[in-house]
């Protein structure tokens, strides 16, 4: 950090000397901001040491010397273009200072709005919140996917102690499931595994890893657990619960998108409050009036 410093700080005085040199060649003496000398001037508008602040920063010294070069040249070329640009439009069009002053009115109140939300929104969004936003607006979030719920397995026959884990897949009981979720684990390079039932996935997902047709009605629609075989893997499968393609996408798929709406509506009603407030005081006042 010191050397790009060092070599900055030289590059700058060999820019500050050559533009002393030029000005004492009948240029005019610029007011120094801060005590600052110029890096650079075209016509009656200087460029600062501090206007270039960052520029060449996180690089290797001679790339920063580089980019601070370059800086100041697309900077001249720039001011150049500007100033050129300025003496061929017709001085009655006043387009060009609408647009500016309207892109000014926009900004300022952007930054204005922002920090308003940033100091006044509750930007807490609660699970209940959330539920009842997608129940009411359940008919935005069809997808045409089938999703499912479920536990699922699929392991090379090669492995030992297959049987094993058929058994325990079938259970009931939690220690038996945790003993499954340790199989899989101990030989994640041979399985394939779904075992959060809380976690909604496509049903597609699920038909890819098995053979055609294997996974019909009566195991998505019943309680029925799949345990089947070829001469390659064994699969096991059960489906907790079935959205299909005319149903809403699951909860968990969607609450985040929620969330972000949630709060799009209430920065939005915040802003609407303001402003109304705001017209209000100055009618009342009567800081306005309309001709």
């Amino acid at each position: 950090m010191q050397n790009y410093c060092k070599h900055i700080y030289l590059y700058l005085l060999l820019v500050i000397g050559i533009g002393s040199l030029i000005s004492c060649g009948g240029s005019p003496t610029p007011s120094t901001t801060e005590g600052e000398q110029p890096l650079a001037r075209v016509y009656d508008v200087y460029l600062y040491p501090e206007d270039i602040e960052g520029v060449g920063s996180g690089v290797p010294p001679k790339d920063s010397i580089y980019q601070v070069k370059m800086h100041i040249e697309k900077w001249i070329n720039d001011q150049l273009l500007v100033r050129t640009a300025k003496q061929n439009i017709n001085k009655k069009n006043d387009y060009i200072e609408r647009r500016v002053r309207d892109f000014r009115t926009s900004l300022i109140l952007e930054y204005y709005e922002q920090n308003l939300i940033g100091e006044r929104l509750d930007s807490v969004v609660t699970a209940a919140q959330i539920s009842d936003y997608y129940t009411k607006n359940k008919e935005q979030y069809q997808s045409g996917i089938d999703w499912i719920r479920c536990h699922f397995v699929k392991i090379k026959r090669e492995v030992e102690g297959i049987d094993e884990v058929r058994k325990l897949f079938k259970s009931e009981s939690g220690m038996d499931f945790e003993r499954v979720k340790l199989f899989c684990a101990e030989h994640k390079d041979k399985t394939v595994y779904v075992l959060d039932e809380d976690k909604w996935i496509k049903l597609d997902n699920v038909r890819r890893q098995v053979p055609e047709n294997m996974i019909s009605t009566r195991y998505i629609d019943g309680d029925r657990i799949l345990d089947r075989s070829d001469d390659n893997h064994q699969y096991l499968l059960k489906i907790f619960e079935f959205k299909g393609k005319d149903d809403a996408l699951p909860l968990s798929q969607v609450q985040e998108q929620i969330s972000r709406i949630i709060l799009h509506q209430r920065s939005a009603k915040l802003l609407r409050d303001i402003r109304k407030e705001l017209y209000l005081k100055g009618k009342k006042e009567a800081n306005f009036e309309i001709y």
